[in-house]
């Protein structure tokens, strides 16, 4: 798995791959904390529920993103590891362990543009792009 990212005026891409759809998403909190995740942050543990769906897999990607977004900024969430995580045509059902802190605020939510996700052979791809 692995992602990296690309700058844009304004916004950064964010390209996935994974070995499973479900890989993509575990792989797009990854990149999210590695965005956000403050230096000397107080690590106070949190563990939250989340439950999206359904919708197309692309959007359902978008929407994960910005779950993350809205618990970093309303909760100071910042995730370290997905616990549970289900992915199917229903959406996703998941456990996000983190800790409360102080995330900085660079991501203000994920769009449409340039949004992909498809499957190439046995390899996963996403592309999405976040407002910052």
């Amino acid at each position: 798995m692995a992602h990296r990212f690309v700058e844009h005026v304004g916004e950064v891409e964010l390209a996935l791959e994974a070995d499973s759809e479900a890989g993509l998403f575990r792989e797009a909190t990854a990149a999210f904390r590695e965005l956000v995740d403050g230096a000397e942050s107080p690590r106070e543990p949190l563990r939250f529920a989340v439950s999206l769906g359904p919708a197309e897999p692309a959007l359902l990607l978008v929407d994960w993103l910005d779950q993350l977004v809205f618990l970093a900024e309303v909760d100071a969430f910042v995730p370290e590891r997905v616990s549970k995580l289900e992915v199917d045509e229903s959406g996703v059902r998941a456990a996000l362990d983190g800790f409360r802190g102080r995330p900085r605020h660079l991501v203000k939510g994920a769009t449409l543009h340039d949004l992909e996700l498809a499957r190439e052979g046995e390899v996963w791809r996403a592309r999405v792009v976040l407002d910052v």
